[in-house]
């Protein structure tokens, strides 16, 4: 019963288009104040997983990724406690 309501709850999320570019700079922005600052919260495995993301697209030469929203919702509340750079979307 709660895998289902699970699977439920992943196929109502939905995702957003994300330049490769802009989410590299942000996600190495966000690198370096982790490297700073230790305590800077975020999902654990969040970041990876969307390193992971970016490094293919640049790989494969894709101009943007689609990405949930929340989780670019909590990359972005992350990124905003940090720096005032452009916004994700």
């Amino acid at each position: 019963m709660g895998s289902a309501k699970m699977n439920s709850q992943a196929e109502n999320v939905k995702l957003a288009s994300v330049s490769t570019t802009l989410l590299k700079d942000r996600l190495n922005g966000l690198y370096k104040t982790m490297q700073r600052r230790p305590e800077t919260m975020i999902t654990p495995g969040l970041f990876e997983y969307l390193w992971d993301l970016k490094e293919l697209a640049l790989l494969e030469g894709k101009p943007s990724v689609e990405v949930p929203e929340p989780w670019l919702a909590e990359l972005e509340d992350t990124c905003c406690t940090v720096s005032n750079g452009p916004r994700l979307n």
